[in-house]
């Protein structure tokens, strides 16, 4: 098959969030992915006309109480739906599947997952960022295991090309990026982590308000080893990441982790949180150490034992192999291909 023309359609919540929002960013990742390699990928204005029937393929981003009446409508107009719900969640299968059937049709009463339920059944594929995502929908929503599609992320920066060089560089801290003000990046314990263990730790991302920012600011209190740098610029971004020794993500909850991901593009260990959706982006080698969010203890062992250990370019190599552009755009492709 030739140039595909592909329409990109983002849920209302993510229109509301804007650049913040990660399915956002997901989807703009993988539409520049599709562009790069040759496709034509369309982002959906909702105040411009189309004829729905000219695309290939039509692919939702995330989803919401109205997502079965969407996509029922739709596939009246055209069957060829692709949808990448985006579940980040902890509970048991068991215990999600009974959420999908919460909700009475005649009474008009959806929850968020009974609508998908409904609408997953509809479509012609369901993109899944990792096996543990991919348990969900073929477990707690009863979706064939051909319907979906193992999908995962690519890392979000270009690959640096002086690698080496870069490992040379490293310097002896420990570097986390994130809205740091949100309960789930786990910022605290990683503060009281790095205060028990006397490791350099450098913050940086969204604080928040003042108000939601005081809760990190007193935890710190006057250790001399944290600094906090707030918002980076790219360039600033990269010059730390060429730089830091150990990135450390301990979320208690997190879908894949691209700022993970970057870090290991640019050469540093990496302390990742025991979540099953992230942890298998990494492969078991020793610059990757697994650790327990929960326990402080956990978290700045296994950073200090990475502070310890040898820059490699194993994982650099292994995201290059697994999540490049490349990588990621024939996945799109085989399963756009397959519903023609």
């Amino acid at each position: 098959m030739g140039k595909r023309k592909i329409a990109f359609i983002l849920y209302q919540f993510g229109v509301i969030s804007g650049r913040s929002n990660g399915v956002r960013s997901q989807a703009l990742s993988a539409c520049n992915i599709l562009n790069e390699f040759g496709d034509e990928c369309i982002l959906i204005n909702g105040w411009e006309h189309y004829d729905w029937k000219s695309f290939d393929a039509i692919h939702i981003y995330g989803y919401d109480t109205a997502i079965h009446t969407f996509v029922k409508t739709l596939s009246f107009k055209n069957p060829n739906i692709f949808i990448s719900p985006i579940i980040d969640s902890t509970k048991p299968y068991s215990i999600y599947k009974w959420a999908t059937f919460n909700g009475f049709e005649k009474l008009r009463l959806y929850s968020n997952n009974y609508a998908l339920r409904k609408a997953l059944h509809l479509v012609k594929g369901v993109c899944a960022r990792s096996e543990h995502e991919a348990k969900f929908y073929k477990e707690s929503f009863g979706i064939d295991s051909k319907k979906v599609f193992s999908i995962p992320l690519s890392y979000g920066v270009e690959a640096p090309q002086n690698i080496q060089n870069i490992l040379e560089g490293k310097e002896n801290f420990c570097f986390h990026l994130s809205s740091l003000y949100q309960d789930r990046k786990n910022v605290i314990r990683l503060v009281e982590a790095a205060k028990k263990y006397n490791f350099k730790l450098v913050l940086a991302g969204n604080k928040g308000s003042d108000a939601e920012f005081l809760k990190i600011q007193q935890a710190i209190g006057n250790a001399t080893n944290i600094k906090v740098l707030g918002f980076v610029s790219n360039e600033e971004l990269k010059e730390i990441y060429s730089k830091a020794k150990v990135f450390a993500l301990p979320s208690t909850n997190e879908g894949v982790g691209i700022v993970a991901m970057d870090a290991a593009v640019y050469g540093c260990n990496i302390a990742m949180t025991n979540l099953k959706g992230p942890v298998e982006y990494y492969p078991n080698i020793k610059t990757v150490e697994i650790l327990n969010p929960y326990n402080i203890d956990d978290i700045g062992e296994k950073i200090v034992k990475l502070l310890k250990e040898n820059n490699d370019e194993n994982l650099y190599q292994y995201m290059l192999l697994n999540f490049s552009a490349k990588s990621i755009y024939f996945k799109l492709k085989n399963m756009y291909d397959g519903c023609n």
